[in-house]
C-alpha cells in the first residue's frame, strides 16, 4: 500500500480509539441506569409493530398513548435524574469559566453543552436516595403498565398474544436492571 492509500485508514483507526469509551469497570462511581429502564410497553410495540402486524389505525393510536405516557412520565424521570446526579450544593460547583452560559461555547453532537465529567465521581446512593429511587420506577411502572392495558384492548388476540410475550420478557429485563440498581448488599443472595 502506497502512503495516500494508508493515511486514511490511519486517520480511521486513530478517530475510533479517539472516540472509544472507557468500560464502565473503568469509570470512577456508580454507572449510568440501565436504558431498558426508560422503554416503555408501548415503545416496545411499536418497535415491534411489523411483528405483530399493527394497522395504520392502531399504530396512530399507540402512537399518541406513547406521547400521553411520555408525558405523564416525564416528571418521575427528572426527579429520577435528580437522584441519580444531584444538583451541587451552591459553592461546590465548578467555578463558571470563559464561555459556560456563553452563546459561542463549544456545543457536542446535536447542539447539546459538550459533556463535562462530574467535578466528584458518584458515590452509591444513601438508603434514602434507594427508596426514592424505587418509588419513582414503580410509580413509573404502574404508569407503563395502566397504559399498556388501554392499548391491549385496541389489538386482536394474535396480536394480543405476540404483544403479551414482548412486554413479558421486557418485564423481566427491567426487574434485573432495578435489581441491579438496589447495589449488592441489597440483592438476595443466590
Amino acid at each position: 500500500m502506497s502512503p495516500r492509500q494508508l493515511m486514511p485508514w490511519l486517520l480511521l483507526v486513530g478517530l475510533v480509539t479517539a472516540c472509544a469509551s472507557s468500560s464502565p469497570e473503568e469509570r470512577p462511581g456508580r454507572p449510568p441506569p440501565p436504558r431498558i429502564l426508560f422503554q416503555s410497553p408501548l415503545a416496545l410495540l411499536l418497535e415491534h409493530h411489523e411483528e405483530l402486524a399493527l394497522t395504520t389505525d392502531q399504530l396512530i393510536q399507540v402512537g399518541q398513548k406513547e406521547e400521553a405516557l411520555e408525558v405523564t412520565n416525564r416528571p418521575l424521570r427528572e426527579q429520577l435524574r435528580q437522584v441519580w446526579h444531584p444538583e451541587p450544593a451552591p459553592g461546590e460547583g465548578r467555578p463558571r469559566g470563559p464561555g459556560m452560559g456563553n452563546r459561542n461555547a463549544p456545543v457536542g453532537l446535536g447542539g447539546r453543552p459538550q459533556y463535562r465529567p462530574p467535578a466528584q465521581p458518584l458515590g452509591p446512593l444513601s438508603e434514602e436516595d434507594l427508596k426514592r429511587q424505587q418509588a419513582l420506577l414503580q410509580a413509573i411502572e404502574e404508569n407503563d403498565t395502566a397504559a399498556y392495558r388501554d392499548v391491549e384492548a385496541l389489538l386482536d388476540e394474535t396480536q394480543k398474544g405476540k404483544a403479551q410475550a414482548l412486554v413479558a420478557k421486557q418485564r423481566e429485563e427491567r426487574q434485573r436492571a432495578r435489581e441491579s440498581l438496589q447495589g449488592p448488599e441489597a440483592r438476595p443472595a443466590q
